[in-house]
This record gives structure tokens, sequence and C-alpha cells, in this order.
């Protein structure tokens, strides 16, 4: 195992430059979540790449966020897919504020570490197939969604689909803390509660109103109750509105809560618990919308033993790949929770994930190659 693995950190070693001139031209093509367009263009872009390498790659349309970008090397049963988004959450005009540069080893630009560098990642490996500089022990699929940070609404029967087809799938998100690779992902769900009282004046009359702003503030007390932070589960009121002028007892209010969870045991009990709510103003109605929207990303046997390969892997290539639990949410989590084993965080090391330090290691984006190429030679 050792030597195959060195074999093919020089072949990505190798590989660097063009790697990161790949990578350059992902993040100068912005693709904010929010410009379906924009999203296409960079989906088109990546499937003449491929094409210019032998490799056949299909935009697939996501109704109102753009194309998704689907490759199939091999057989289309049995094997890996490989996941990933090309959409960010930076709006256009980011990129003159924060340029595309390399300092000292280090890359920036909007989008650069989530999740940029992992779709550089994914070009370099299924190149290498279609050169048999790697050789899949199976059938590859690589699909990347056009709209995961804003909850992949559009595109998740097609990813699930891709994924029933494969046995295991590699996602290519950005490495944890420490190059970790991610074994367990909070589930996430998100509840809209909109109240509708009784207007009145509020100096004339008050009485005869009955507040939906007031029955708005005890519920998001009555939500927050709700959270059991020693299990890992937060429930957080977020955004709110009500009232229409200042002399006016509020007719209507609307608050999301946010909430995250390790268990899809306590994503129900969450939701029965805000369904159980009941108005302390009987002539207040109270609505609710939403729910689960990305189940938990739970560990299994399976996807532990697709880790413990990768980890020895990382070894052989001379790096740790420790395995972390994260809060956030990804397209894993919706592979996971069909049932595929699912390995997250195989994408390069960095930091700064939707925030203006965003940044990724150079050093990390052949060895993160490296790395899915073995596994993808690996017949587990």
């Amino acid at each position: 195992m050792s030597a195959r693995v060195r074999e093919l950190a020089a072949l990505f070693e190798a590989r660097r430059d063009v790697m990161l001139e790949d990578l350059r031209s992902l993040v100068v093509r912005e693709s904010p979540s929010g410009e379906s367009s924009r999203v296409s263009e960079l989906a088109r872009w990546i499937a003449t790449r491929f094409e210019k390498s032998g490799i056949a790659a299909a935009c697939v349309p996501c109704a109102g966020r753009g194309d998704a970008l689907r490759v199939r090397l091999g057989p289309e049963r049995g094997g890996s897919l490989l996941l990933g988004h090309i959409d960010t959450v930076w709006p256009v005009g980011t990129l003159a504020e924060i340029p595309f540069r390399v300092d000292d080893g280090v890359a920036r630009g909007p989008g650069v570490f989530d999740m940029k560098g992992g779709v550089a990642v994914a070009i370099a490996v299924l190149e290498a197939l279609a050169r048999g500089d790697v050789k899949a022990a199976e059938g590859v699929t690589l699909f990347l969604t056009p709209d995961e940070e804003v909850g992949s609404r559009a595109s998740r029967d097609l990813l699930v689909g891709e994924a029933l087809n494969r046995d295991r799938v590699f996602v290519l998100e950005p490495a944890g803390d420490g190059g970790a690779a991610k074994i367990a992902r909070k589930g996430t769900g998100l509840v809209t509660a909109r109240f509708t009282g009784v207007a009145a004046h509020a100096g004339l009359e008050p009485e005869k109103g009955a507040s939906a702003l007031l029955e708005m503030a005890r519920f998001a007390l009555y939500a927050d109750a709700l959270a059991d932070l020693p299990s890992g589960t937060s429930v957080v009121p977020t955004v709110c509105a009500s009232g229409t002028t200042t002399n006016v007892v509020p007719e209507h209010a609307t608050l999301s809560v946010d909430f995250r969870l390790w268990s899809e045991a306590e994503g129900q009990r969450v939701l029965a618990g805000l369904r159980a709510y009941r108005p302390a103003n009987a002539r207040v109605e109270v609505g609710l919308e939403g729910g689960v929207n990305r189940p938990p990303m739970e560990a299994t046997e399976a996807s532990l033993a697709l880790y413990r390969r990768a980890a020895a892997f990382a070894q052989a290539l001379g790096f740790p790949l420790p395995g972390v639990r994260v809060g956030g949410a990804s397209d894993g989590n919706l592979t996971a929770s069909a049932g595929v084993p699912t390995l997250d965080g195989l994408g390069p090391s960095g930091g700064g994930a939707h925030a203006r330090t965003e940044h990724l290691l150079v050093d990390d984006l052949p060895r993160r190659a490296a790395l899915l190429a073995a596994l993808l030679e690996d017949a587990a």
C-alpha cells in the first residue's frame, strides 16, 4: 500500500501547478447561490474543462437554481460517488474586494475553501482516471450541486438518486480543523411560525386587540426552552417581523426558529414540542411551516470503516487525518440518511469558511488528490 500511495503522491505533486490554475479559474468565476445564471456558467466551464481531457460531462438543470454538473466513469452501479457543490455564499462583486491570490502557500478568494478547492481536487483525480494513471476499482460518479449553500432543495432528489446507485460517498467539502475528516454532522431544521391576532388602536382601545407580537415573544421563549445543550441540540429563534405602525396592536407576526441536532430522534422531539405550543391568548392563531431540512449525518460502522481506511492512506501520505463531528450540515447529510455510507471533509485544509478570512493551504491540493485517488483504487 505504501509504495502505491507514494506513487500517487508524486503523480499529483507533478500536477500541482495545473491544480492551482484550475482553482484560480474556479474562484474568478463568481457563483453565488442566488445567481443561477452564474452558477450554470461555472458548471459549463467545468464541463468544457473535462471535455478537453476526453471526459464526457453533463450539465443537469435544477429548477430555479442553475445547473448541476455530473460525470460518470465506468460502471454506473456500485463504486463511489464524489459529491460537492459549485455555489458559494459570496455575492457578485466580492472578487473585486477579495481577489484570488496566493501568498506564502496560502490561496485566498471568495469560495476558495468552501468549496472550490474540493472541486479542483475532483478535476485532477478524474483526469488521472481518464488518462489511466489512476485505476478505480469500480465505477465513479462526480456530482456537483448548484444550491448546497441554500439547502439543496432543487438538487436533492438528483444527488440522492446518484448516491443510491453507488456503494459509498466521498464528500469533497473542506477539511475540518487540523485537516480532519468529518465523520458526523448535525442535522438542521427550520420552522417558521406565523401569528395572526386582532388589530386595534394602541391608545384608544388596546384591550380590543390581540397582539400577535406578544404571542410571538412567548413562543420564542417556549422554543428556546426546547434546547438540550448537553446532548448538542440547539433551538434558536432567529429572524422575526411584526407590526405595521406604532399606534396599532400588531395583527401579524412571524418568527423563524433554527434547530440543530445529532440524531433523528432529537429532531422529532423538537418538532413535536414546537407543534404542541398553545397560545396564551386564545384569540391569536398560530401556524407552523417547515421541519428538518437536512437529517443528521450519523456515524455508522460502514462510514467509520471508510474513515479508518482514509486515515491509513493519509498516514502513508505523511499527514494525520483526525475524525471530527461538526455542527454544520452538507449534502453528505442527505446521502447518509439515504443509507449510503458517507465520509465528508475530504477537501483541502484551510479556514474561514463564509468569512472574509477564507483561505486554503496550497500544499494540501496534491495530497488530498492522492488520498482520494487511493480511496478510489481501494476495493474496500
